[in-house]
């Protein structure tokens, strides 16, 4: 995907009038029940010298209850750790999502690949979750490697978006 920068700007004194922002993305291949969004935001890299970013991908299209089964799969296009995940359904509901991650040299990503151990990103008769401490799970990830999501159950919802916070290192 192309990268868009927009550069920082200094005044006649040397101030910055603005900060480095780009917009990056990540690659996916996808099933008709899920369409990837993604954003990642670099803010200057004198913040902790941490790079805080994220993506997104949204299940469903709307017209049904969200099948069961493999959804996408998502290339990460950098290095990183998740650092949380969250969940937003089009109505109450309850979903169960599954994470696996495997590199490219050993793609596919099967279930024997979970990141998330016991704590999967779920929604239970609600409209939005939030998992910021990720017990369990594997968190680092390499540039090239693949993250398949696996929904493990759905009721109701018909388009949910899962979205991970993370630290680009």
């Amino acid at each position: 995907m192309p990268r868009n920068t927009h550069h920082r700007q200094l005044d006649h004194e040397n101030v910055d009038l603005d900060t480095n922002l780009v917009l990056d993305g990540a690659t996916a291949t996808y099933s008709d029940q899920a369409v990837l969004h993604t954003v990642i935001s670099d803010i200057d890299d004198r913040i902790d010298g941490v790079l805080p970013g994220g993506f997104q991908v949204v299940l469903g299209g709307g017209a049904g209850v969200i099948s069961t089964g493999i959804a996408l799969d998502v290339e990460m296009p950098f290095a990183g750790t998740i650092t949380a995940a969250r969940l937003f359904a089009d109505q109450t509901g309850s979903i169960v999502v599954d994470v696996w991650k495997d590199t490219y040299a050993n793609y596919p990503p099967t279930v024997a690949d979970t990141i998330t151990a016991a704590a999967k990103p779920t929604l239970s008769s609600a409209d939005k979750s939030e998992d910021a401490t990720l017990t369990g799970w594997t968190t680092a990830f390499a540039a090239g490697d693949t993250l398949r999501i696996n929904v493990d159950s759905a009721t109701t919802v018909t388009r949910v978006t899962l979205a991970f916070r993370v630290a680009r290192s």
